[in-house]
């Protein structure tokens, strides 16, 4: 008889390990603190996964794959590439509005040397780059010496930091609103037209 799975169990698991990678680091996470925070047996927890680092893994494929997904919607249905940008930046400050812990999570596993994107989501992000690139050379909207990597940097990891550097407070600026959101996507169009 197959085990019937708990999904208010298992996504109190989830956002505790994402709590706890923000705050602690993954080395600083544990098992045991995971399951206590979460109010689940450590038992519980290794049903569904042999240890931390594919609790983790599985939290960041899922994650990363929600993005990818919108993103390729956007690609799809949107003709401008300063369009497609600024949805992807509004969804990322959305994300940061109601749910902080986790972009924090993707800033940290994004620093995180023992993390990688998976094989398949790596090409879905290559593929979508590239998909920009063509998209903006035939609107113009960016320069041929452009590349995926760029595109990659612009519309995806600069966005994370600007939020990230909002959270930590770091230029005593907190506030993540529209006029963020324009100042934002101004310094990643800009980037790719130069």
């Amino acid at each position: 008889m197959a085990r019937l799975i708990d999904e208010t169990k298992i996504e109190r698991i989830r956002n505790a390990t994402i709590e706890m990678i923000v705050n602690k680091g993954f080395g600083g996470a544990s098992i045991s603190e995971i399951a206590k925070k979460a109010g689940v047996a450590e038992g519980y927890l290794y049903r569904y996964y042999k240890g931390k680092t594919e609790l983790v893994d599985d939290l960041l494929f899922s994650t990363l794959n929600e993005l990818i997904n919108q993103q390729e919607e956007f690609l799809d249905d949107l003709q401008r590439i300063q369009d497609i940008f600024e949805q992807m930046i509004r969804v990322l400050f959305k994300i940061a509005n109601k749910y902080p812990e986790r972009v924090k999570f993707l800033f940290v596993l994004m620093h995180d040397y023992n993390f990688t994107v998976q094989d398949s989501q790596h090409k879905r992000i290559l593929n979508l780059c590239k998909r920009v690139k063509e998209k903006g050379l035939a609107t113009k909207e960016i320069k041929r010496t452009t590349g995926e990597e760029e595109i990659f940097l612009l519309g995806f990891i600069y966005p994370i930091e600007f939020i990230n550097l909002r959270f930590k407070n770091i230029f005593r600026h907190k506030a993540l609103g529209e006029k963020e959101i324009q100042r934002v996507l101004n310094v990643c169009v800009n980037a790719i037209k130069s």
